[in-house]
């Protein structure tokens, strides 16, 4: 569709089908200001419906979009679409989205299992340093590969971090303390 033909549609063509008939997605629609609450008014009901028009985590991060995501799809809607991969994880952390998602430190780390880079960021990200482990279990950071030596350059101790985590002697010990 060319941009003329765009221009003669009427407001009603401008809908969910459409868009993904036309391959009109994120940055199109970011670029017409077209927002969460406006798309669900043109058909776009679920977040899943979202991410076909190609928004990912990324977006989430600005207060603004995260904020009409929410409000026209809720939270745990996007949270079920959006934070599905490491690398979710490491977008997510430190934004405004994460309270807004209503998301725990250890929701993000249970992304980063098997991904200790991403785990690292995800920490490094989230405040305060040293303190954000509180309730996370200790499991969740072992399924992430996060040992002593990373932990430390967070600004972690085996006291610190038992203190947070309730961890165990023996999963201190796993975590190389």
């Amino acid at each position: 569709m060319s941009t003329n033909d765009a221009f003669a549609l009427k407001d009603d063509a401008f809908h969910f089908e459409m868009f993904k008939t036309h391959g009109v997605g994120a940055l199109q629609l970011s670029v017409a200001r077209i927002g969460p609450l406006q798309l669900k008014l043109r058909g776009v009901q679920t977040a899943q419906n979202l991410r076909e028009l190609d928004y990912d985590a990324l977006h989430l991060v600005n207060t603004r979009f995260c904020e009409e995501c929410v409000e026209a799809f809720g939270a745990s809607q996007l949270v079920q679409y959006f934070l599905l991969t490491a690398s979710d994880a490491v977008k997510l952390a430190g934004s405004t989205a994460i309270h807004q998602l209503n998301l725990s430190t250890g929701a993000l780390l249970i992304c980063c299992a098997g991904a200790p880079s991403e785990a690292y960021s995800v920490i490094e990200q989230t405040r305060p340093r040293g303190g954000c482990l509180e309730g996370v279990s200790p499991d969740i950071l072992l399924d992430t590969g996060l040992r002593a030596p990373q932990l430390r350059e967070l600004g972690y101790t085996n006291r610190t971090l038992q203190a947070q985590t309730k961890a165990t002697i023996f999963q201190l010990q796993k975590l190389e303390f």
